[in-house]
């Protein structure tokens, strides 16, 4: 009885180690693809603006890519 209980019992704590495992995996994907989303929607916002629109935040149409992703100006 023992050695079945025993058993039971570490099957069980692999399956919620795995099951753990899993969950946090798509945990950490959809807040990577969320925060790509949010470059994305940066990105979309600061190439639509004009050229001098640009350089009153200072940026350049160069520097668009960097802001996006870093989220701030310089």
């Amino acid at each position: 009885m023992t050695v079945i209980t025993h058993t039971a019992f570490s099957t069980t704590f692999r399956i919620e180690t795995i099951f753990a495992a899993v969950v946090g995996f798509c945990a950490d994907f959809c807040a990577g693809a969320r925060q790509g989303r949010e470059i994305e929607a940066r990105y979309h916002a600061l190439s639509q603006r004009s050229t001098p629109d640009l350089a009153r935040l200072g940026l350049t149409r160069a520097d668009v890519a960097r802001a996006a992703l870093t989220g701030r100006p310089r």
